[in-house]
């Protein structure tokens, strides 16, 4: 039960020493809706969006994706409200992200651990730095 985050999906497409060992480590890995679209976003942004988009488009075809369903809104926005009330932020992404996975009882594979370390509930793991969250 995992879910890649961007961070991971980029190396898998970099071809990252190591990255297809790691994969092949995890049964039915998914990802969401939020990090295909910060792919493409980045896609659009290099320099050779076209071909990056054919990459990606053929990653995501490996993948099961989890999209934001009404539950999943529900515990991004308890997310944001909580995060908001003691002083913190992230990204609108990540809490759309954190939501997607936790109401899917997954756990979210990133090397980002300091943006989802302050999400109540949110399993997550690091493949680089051996960090580990419950």
């Amino acid at each position: 039960m995992t879910v890649f985050d961007t961070n991971f999906l980029i190396d898998l497409l970099n071809d990252e020493p190591g990255i297809s060992y790691i994969v092949d480590s995890y049964k039915n890995p998914k990802t969401t809706t939020i990090n295909a679209f910060e792919l493409f976003y980045g896609a659009w942004h290099s320099s050779k969006p076209k071909e990056n988009i054919v990459e990606i488009k053929s990653l995501l075809k490996s993948l099961s994706i989890l999209d934001v369903d009404l539950a999943a809104a529900q515990k991004a926005a308890e997310i944001h409200s909580g995060l908001k009330n003691s002083g913190s932020s992230l990204e609108l992404e990540d809490i759309l992200i954190a939501g997607i996975v936790i109401t899917n009882n997954e756990e979210l594979v990133t090397n980002n651990i300091k943006h989802f370390k302050c999400i109540p509930g949110l399993k997550y793991n690091s493949w680089k730095q051996g960090d580990y969250g419950r």
